[in-house]
């Protein structure tokens, strides 16, 4: 047997006759399958151990002090982007809250500005030429993040105010600053010191004079649908809107708009009034289309029906069987007031009105826009 070296330290050393039987050793294996499994000099399959990865620690250094966050990898690889590999989707904490404010206030201090000055220099960057690259070093506080993510969230927590609360001074002041500048939140979002985000929120939830809760009288069904379909005919008629294409809301209805215009109904009234009463059930079986409702209108005002068992269900569309007709216009006549009371031809003449027969074609254009996937 040979000797055995150790170091000062007690450890031992490989004498040249150990190494030379471990390289013998690892000569006689032989790699197979997926580089994960070897065979032995006997044809036994022997398994290579993987090495576990250690979590790592991300370490942040900014402006003097350092933060140790642990990211755990099966939530930042759901969370993050192949493309740079930074953390998305996610509501910040209340730690990062901290850092972001405490990176925001050293980096004012770091300039040599006041307080107040600092801070609505580096909100409104884009104005002030010394500042106006500061969010990419002041976004080095949480170096996994976007720094536009850290600008906005900045924007969130400097803006927002201590009181979440609005007085009734302010609601007043409100409604003068939005005659004054219309919809233009970040203006009006400067007179109060609060985020645009916050002050358009409040414009929302405030009650017009003139807002109406309950039954809806024909004069506001009326409105909705003449609202509607000029919002459809200058869409499809506009030069800028030749190549649109349906977005992530359903029809692109502006419903604040149409809202604004209408004055009794507030937006959400509106958008839930349209898509669960107005528009029909059977557009999302598959059974219907928005434009059938304008071609069958138009086509009942060509034939002469005294009553519902003179219309020839079966052959008002061609492409549409008779008993989803019928069925379509029962829930038509549903929303026309006291319809029991009125005939045949009255109830077509109000039909008429809303569903024009002059916009079938639009309407069936609309409808046939590609969608965004």
């Amino acid at each position: 047997m040979g000797k055995t070296i150790e170091y000062a330290d007690g450890r031992p050393v490989k004498t040249k006759k150990k190494l030379k039987k471990n390289k013998n050793m690892n000569e006689d294996l032989l790699q197979v399958g997926n580089g994960n499994n070897y065979v032995g000099p006997n044809g036994g399959h022997i398994k290579k151990k993987k090495k576990k990865r250690k979590l790592e620690s991300k370490r942040v250094s900014f402006s003097g002090h350092v933060e140790f966050f642990p990211i755990l990898e099966t939530e930042r690889d759901k969370l993050a982007t192949k493309a740079d590999g930074l953390l998305r989707g996610k509501r910040f904490t209340p730690e990062e809250d901290e850092i972001v404010k405490q990176a925001v206030l050293d980096y004012i201090a770091a300039k040599g500005l006041e307080d107040e000055v600092g801070l609505k220099m580096v909100l409104n960057c884009k104005s002030h030429k010394g500042v106006n690259k500061c969010w990419k070093e002041i976004g080095l506080c949480l170096p996994y993040r976007p720094y536009l993510a850290i600008y906005f969230r900045a924007h969130n927590l400097f803006e927002r105010g201590e009181a979440r609360s609005w007085t009734p001074d302010e609601i007043e002041l409100l409604k003068e600053l939005q005659k004054k500048y219309g919809n233009d939140w970040k203006k009006i979002a400067q007179e109060f010191g609060r985020h645009r985000i916050h002050v358009k929120d409040a414009w929302r939830k405030i009650r017009p004079v003139n807002l109406k809760e309950g039954k809806w009288s024909q004069e506001e069904y009326q409105s909705l649908y003449d609202l509607v379909n000029l919002d459809l005919q200058m869409k499809i008629n506009s030069e800028d809107n030749k190549n649109l294409k349906h977005g992530m809301l359903r029809d692109n209805i502006p419903w604040t708009a149409i809202s604004e215009k209408l004055t009794t109904r507030n937006v959400s009234t509106c958008c839930e009034k349209w898509y669960s009463q107005l528009t029909s059930s059977l557009v999302a079986e598959k059974k219907w289309s928005d434009a059938d409702d304008y071609r069958m209108v138009g086509a009942l005002c060509e034939i002469d029906a005294a009553c519902v068992e003179d219309v020839d269900w079966d052959n008002i569309l061609e492409h549409r069987p008779g008993e989803i007709c019928l069925k379509r216009w029962n829930q038509m006549v549903k929303h026309i007031g006291d319809y029991a009371s009125k005939s045949f031809g009255e109830r077509v003449d109000i039909l008429a009105k809303r569903y024009c027969p002059d916009l079938a074609e639009i309407r069936e254009a609309w409808d046939n826009k590609p969608v965004y996937p």
